[in-house]
C-alpha cells in the first residue's frame, strides 16, 4: 500500500485554496485570541493552521499535534455545534494525519470515525467552500476501509470494508474534479481483492471494475505485484475489452464523477 494515497492529507488538494486566504497577512496570536468570535476567531485560527501546515512540511508533528490539539479546544469552545465545517475539517484532518504518522494509529482511526460523525454528509454540493470538507470524509472513509480490511476475518467485516470505501467515493460533488478519487482507487482494489478471496470470487466483477477504471486513469496500479497478475489474467483482460465497448455505447448523459466510480 502507497502511505502516500493511504494518508491522503487533504493540505495537499485544499490548503492552497481560498479557505486559508485570510491568513497570508496575519500573524499568530496568543490562546486567549481564541476565544472570540467572528473576523478575530477566523484570523487567529488562519494563521495557527498556517503553522501546522508549515510544521507539517517539515515533519515537525509533535509541533503540529499541539497546534491541532489547540485548535480543536478553541473550536469546541467557539462552535460547539460544529457548525463550521471547514474548519472543522481542516483541523481534524491534521489530527488523523499526524496521529498516524507519530505512530497512533488506534487514535487515528478513532479520530476518522468522529470526523465522519462530526462532518456529516449535509454538505452543498455546489459551493467550492465545502471542497475540503469532503476532502477530508474521503479520506476517512478510505483510512477506514483500508484498516478494517487489514484485520477482516469474517465476511461481515469485509463487507464493513466495502462499505466504507463505497461511501470514499460517493462523497464528490459535480464541481470537485475527477481527479479527487485518483488516491483511493489503490484502497478499493485492495478492500476488494481481500473480499474477493474469502467470498469465493464474489466481488470479481468489483475488483476487475476498479482495476480497469484506474488503468484508464493511468494511476499504474499494475506495478503492485498483487494487481500485475490479475491485469494479466484472461479473465481479467475479456472484462477490459467489454467494458471499453460500453463505454463507447454508454450515454452521454452520465456525468464524468459518475463515469469515475
Amino acid at each position: 500500500m502507497n502511505l502516500k494515497r493511504l494518508l491522503s492529507l487533504i493540505l495537499i488538494a485544499a490548503l492552497a485554496g481560498p479557505t486559508l486566504a485570510a491568513a497570508a497577512s496575519a500573524t499568530a496570536t496568543t490562546g486567549a485570541k481564541a476565544t472570540q468570535s467572528g473576523a478575530d476567531f477566523d484570523a487567529w485560527f488562519d494563521a495557527r493552521m498556517k503553522v501546522a501546515q508549515k510544521a507539517m512540511s517539515e515533519k515537525r508533528y509533535a509541533q503540529v499535534r499541539e497546534v491541532v490539539q489547540e485548535l480543536e479546544k478553541a473550536l469546541l469552545r467557539v462552535d460547539p455545534a460544529y457548525d463550521e465545517k471547514s474548519q472543522w475539517a481542516y483541523v481534524l484532518d491534521f489530527k488523523r494525519f499526524v496521529l498516524y504518522e507519530m505512530g497512533d494509529q488506534e487514535a487515528a482511526v478513532a479520530s476518522c470515525r468522529q470526523s465522519v460523525d462530526v462532518l456529516g454528509a449535509n454538505d452543498w454540493p455546489y459551493l467550492a467552500e465545502f471542497n475540503v470538507v469532503r476532502a477530508a470524509r474521503r479520506a476517512c472513509h478510505n483510512m477506514l476501509a483500508y484498516e478494517q480490511s487489514a484485520v477482516a476475518t469474517t465476511v461481515a467485516q469485509h463487507e464493513a470494508a466495502i462499505a466504507q470505501i463505497e461511501l470514499c467515493f460517493k462523497t464528490v460533488a459535480p464541481i470537485e474534479d475527477v481527479s479527487v478519487l485518483d488516491n483511493f482507487y489503490e484502497t478499493r482494489a485492495t478492500v476488494y481483492l481481500k473480499a474477493n478471496t474469502v467470498t469465493k470470487n464474489k466481488y470479481q466483477q468489483q475488483l476487475f471494475d476498479t482495476l480497469v477504471r484506474a488503468d484508464a486513469r493511468q494511476l499504474a496500479l499494475d506495478e503492485d505485484p498483487q494487481f500485475a497478475g490479475i491485469m494479466k489474467s484472461p479473465a481479467y483482460l475479456n472484462f477490459k475489452k467489454e467494458y471499453k465497448k460500453d463505454r463507447k455505447h454508454s450515454s452521454r448523459n452520465t456525468s464524468d464523477n459518475e463515469e469515475s466510480t
